[in-house]
């Protein structure tokens, strides 16, 4: 194996880690927003003494913004590594490609060259778990949520 694979392999892995730890970063702070404003709606319906169906649904329409908000930021973190790489010109075409390697979509009309093509493999498994972690969060929003009707 040339030399040259082994080392831009090694710098492609830091680069992708340096980019999920940033994902992590900008998941908690979503994180630590959809709890404020839960908790702000909450303590908001006990003032009215009641929690209704709606309360439940902005709760879980904010979870869901804030979710899709930060994809949408990772997605584009991701498509800037691409441009700074150098493996696309324009940041669209990056954006495009990125936000299907995050959804593990795979068209495949847009192939980066090697050996970058493995950052693309890790955006991938990064936005595999991303989206997991939404997914989790949403299912313990809605929990939070029942639990609260449930105990009132």
């Amino acid at each position: 194996m040339d030399i040259f694979i082994i080392i831009v392999t090694i710098l492609m892995f830091l680069l992708g880690q340096a980019i999920q730890a940033l994902s992590i970063t900008m998941m908690l702070g979503v994180l630590a927003k959809l709890y404020h404003s839960a908790e702000r709606i909450h303590s908001a319906s006990q003032t009215a003494q009641k929690l209704h169906l709606w309360h439940g649904f902005r709760i879980l329409n904010i979870a869901l913004l804030f979710l899709l908000i930060n994809s949408l930021l990772q997605i584009a973190v991701w498509a800037a590594a691409f441009v700074f790489v150098g493996q696309f010109s324009n940041y669209h075409d990056a954006l495009y490609h990125s936000a299907v390697n995050f959804a593990t979509l795979g068209y495949g009309d847009i192939v980066m060259e090697q050996p970058w093509r493995f950052l693309g493999a890790m955006e991938a498994i990064s936005g595999v778990l991303m989206l997991g972690l939404s997914t989790a969060m949403l299912s313990n929003v809605l929990g939070w949520y029942i639990t609260t009707l449930i105990t009132k």
